[in-house]
């Protein structure tokens, strides 16, 4: 995915509605290429043998 322009950023954001302050909006652009890694990772399949089902096991009392 590539970077997002800092122009491009501000019109992310105010597309969302949300009063954010210039140094809030700092903060958001500083982390957002961190956040854009962890959506993609996220998003990614996981494979069968992660399904919770398989690998999670009962305490049996």
């Amino acid at each position: 995915m590539p970077p997002v322009t800092r122009e491009e950023f501000d019109i992310l954001a105010a597309q969302t509605g949300l009063p954010l302050s210039q140094a809030q909006k700092d903060t958001l652009f500083d982390v957002y290429p961190t956040l854009q890694k962890i959506l993609t990772t996220a998003a990614a399949p996981m494979p069968r043998e992660a399904e919770p089902s398989l690998i999670f096991y009962p305490e049996v009392r």
